[in-house]
């Protein structure tokens, strides 16, 4: 996994879709415990219908914690991504 630590900026893959307001956006990420789902506004989308917004929060050896951009149905919005999955996935925003 490239080396992440707290505070960074990343952008992590999700299902895109349009949401019921202009400007929103639905969307799903896939995360240890299984998909989380909820809206993210057009300014939390790194590239159009892959990936949006995220900040680092803790990365070990198994896993990548992150606190989503955006508003959840399940969570407040923390993940935690498979190491393995977030090594090939993730993605620092400059």
């Amino acid at each position: 996994m490239p080396t992440f630590k707290p505070g960074d900026a990343v952008a992590v893959p999700a299902t895109v879709q349009p949401g019921a307001f202009p400007g929103e956006h639905l969307v799903t990420v896939l995360t240890s415990s299984g998909p989380v789902s909820g809206f993210v506004r057009d300014q939390d989308i790194v590239e159009p219908n892959k990936t949006i917004h995220a900040i680092v929060r803790e990365s070990t050896i198994s896993s990548l914690s992150v606190q989503l951009a955006g508003s959840y149905f399940t969570t407040n919005g923390l993940a935690e991504l498979p190491a393995d999955w977030a090594r090939q996935n993730v993605k620092a925003i400059a």
